[in-house]
């Protein structure tokens, strides 16, 4: 019996060195590998972050050039009425903002989702205050009277979308620099 734990204790101040080496070394390995990974991430992104700057501010300047042309006071000048009725004032209308905003439905990769979601809002909320306007004034009306009544029924919102997504627009920038 005394043998058996002599052999025992023997063991013992063998592999309990061994193990307290391996589990150090192992342990030292791990960190060592682990800021390796990330000196290498750092390095990636930093040579990554000079070719993207200039590709997200491009991209914030086109969504910012797409609420400027959608603003009404923009998109009433662009589209002129030229002798249309409100119904098919009011379909050119719409079709200039759907063209503009397919234009640039790419630019949402570069922003973060509330931007993108809220200028998705700004054009909901346009074509929504465009779509009141003309059942207010009916199909058969001038196309200048439905320009007119856009204008008073956008004026008219607290909340301007357009103008809020701009400022949204302006405060991610103001993040990057």
């Amino acid at each position: 019996m005394e043998n058996d734990i002599n052999s025992i204790w023997e063991i013992l101040k063998i592999t309990l060195p061994a193990l307290i080496v391996f589990l150090t070394a192992y342990f030292l390995f791990r960190d060592m590998l682990e800021n390796a990974q990330r000196q290498r991430e750092f390095e990636f992104r930093v040579k990554n972050l000079g070719k993207m700057t200039p590709v997200r501010l491009q991209a914030y300047e086109r969504l910012a050039l797409l609420l400027e042309r959608i603003a009404p006071q923009s998109l009433l000048m662009r589209v002129s009425p030229h002798e249309l009725n409100a119904s098919d004032y009011h379909q050119q209308l719409l079709s200039h903002i759907r063209q503009e905003f397919e234009h640039n439905l790419s630019q949402q990769i570069y922003v973060s989702a509330i931007l993108w979601e809220t200028i998705r809002g700004a054009r909901e909320n346009l074509i929504g205050i465009i779509n009141k306007s003309a059942e207010e004034i009916g199909n058969d009306a001038p196309a200048l009277s439905l320009s007119k009544k856009i204008i008073e029924n956008y004026i008219e919102e607290e909340n301007q979308a357009i103008a809020i997504a701009m400022n949204e627009l302006k405060k991610e920038i103001g993040k990057l620099f």
